[in-house]
């Protein structure tokens, strides 16, 4: 089974295309959106933090129904693609109306735009995760197909980066407009291509329940640490802007060039943390990355305003761990979906990737819901430009200590982790013979 591919390169190359367009606007909707809409008029931080926070409980409700449905399409339908498609055609205009707000924007007008937006890159996640793990059966092989696949959405995001840096003498309504069409004309090339020559697989089980796995004690395992390290990157990344600008002093493009930075880093390091886990097991090297990036993470309080090339060396260093966390965590779950479905006899890829959505979502809605209205409580608000010590502290103490104790958390839960090569292995060969 080692080795074993069901991909030639260019269809491997083909599947991880539109990670490309879906990471164009990853920063703009979960790093810049909020803090764009907290600074128009008649908004605010806590304002926009309850509404990004509702969305997100909105949308992880829908998750589980999205995933049931992606599991019982029929694959003549194109169980993975139908979604993709639909999802795709949703979420672009609604992509291009929440970046373009009119005057006198209202909290509705961002839950709506917001919501629709959301939902539609939820139908287009899940199916799109889960079909990775049908692609590419392989425990070796899967973390170099999601590594791939990782390693392109982040070159979007240098991408889109890079001209958020070229753009900078634009206002920000500008450059988040010239984002979205970007992504409305990339996305429509990179999915045309994807669904047209990518093959899907039949996966062998019965025909989903709509119900929690209570009895996949593994999958929960994972889940709940995938949660409270998504928690501990989440909480950083609402907070960066405010890093930058109110404690580090940054400039726009200064601050454009340390996120590119991070990504760079991140891209760079996939291959590293693809080669150790070969050696050492992908839930073992998952944890040093979270040990990596906590350690680096101990340096943040000591900086001060100016102390920009010293944040350069941790943008450089937590990007790279970024790559562990890109690439390890959805080739662990994809083979616990293996063992669920030799487990339990169901074929539920996609449903088990909708809790895993669900719980990506969950993470990024609380850092922004705990986030900015705590900030709001000590001072810190659109308004203030001079914030107090107290106020300060309270964002050094949100962007940089916490995640730390969640980032031990996750480790804990996760270095004992069952399913290492050798038992997916035995667990394949078990699947091959009941297909």
């Amino acid at each position: 089974m080692s080795g074993f591919s069901r991909l030639t390169a260019g269809l491997k190359g083909c599947y991880a295309l539109p990670a490309f367009v879906l990471a164009i606007p990853t920063i703009p909707v979960h790093v810049l959106l909020p803090t764009f809409y907290a600074e128009a008029p008649g908004l605010g931080l806590a304002t926009v933090g309850t509404v990004m926070f509702g969305l997100r409980i909105l949308d992880v409700l829908s998750d589980p129904m999205l995933g049931w449905v992606s599991d019982r399409v029929p694959i003549a339908w194109g169980r993975r693609k139908l979604p993709m498609a639909l999802g795709g055609l949703f979420g672009a205009p609604a992509l291009i109306m929440l970046f373009s707000p009119p005057e006198g924007v209202t909290a509705f007008y961002l839950g709506f735009w917001g919501g629709v937006l959301f939902l539609a890159w939820t139908a287009v996640q899940i199916p799109y995760l889960a079909w990775a793990v049908e692609l590419e059966p392989d425990y070796q092989g899967r973390s170099r197909l999601n590594g791939l696949r990782e390693a392109v959405g982040l070159i979007g995001i240098l991408a889109a980066s890079g001209g958020m840096i070229l753009l900078t003498d634009l206002d920000t309504a500008s450059r988040l407009r010239f984002l979205a069409w970007t992504t409305m004309v990339s996305g429509a090339v990179a999915f045309a291509v994807a669904l047209r020559f990518v093959p899907e697989f039949p996966n062998h089980g019965k025909p989903a329940r709509l119900a929690f796995p209570w009895k996949n004690k593994i999958f929960i395992r994972l889940l709940g640490a995938w949660f409270v390290n998504g928690l501990a990157n989440g909480l950083p990344a609402v907070c960066l802007p405010l890093f930058l600008t109110r404690h580090l002093r940054a400039d726009e493009r200064e601050s454009a060039v340390l996120l590119f930075v991070y990504f760079l880093f991140a891209v760079l390091a996939i291959p590293l943390w693809t080669r150790l886990s070969k050696a050492f097991g992908k839930h073992r090297v998952w944890c040093c990355s979270m040990m990596s990036a906590s350690l680096v993470f101990t340096f943040v309080p000591v900086l001060g305003p100016g102390d920009l090339p010293a944040f350069g060396v941790v943008c450089a260093l937590t990007g790279a761990t970024l790559g562990g966390d890109l690439t390890l965590p959805p080739a662990i779950q994809a083979d616990a979906a293996d063992w669920d479905r030799l487990k339990f006899r169901q074929d539920r890829t996609a449903t088990l990737f909708s809790y895993w959505s669900m719980a990506t979502k969950l993470a990024i809605g609380a850092g922004v819901g705990i986030a900015f209205p705590t900030l709001g409580y000590f001072g810190l608000d659109n308004q203030t430009q001079d914030p107090t010590s107290t106020a300060l502290a309270a964002l050094v103490v949100i962007y940089a200590v916490v995640p730390i104790v969640l980032k031990m958390i996750s480790v804990a839960m996760m270095w004992t982790f069952p399913i290492d090569e050798r038992r997916h292995r035995i667990i394949r060969q078990a699947l091959d013979r009941y297909a």
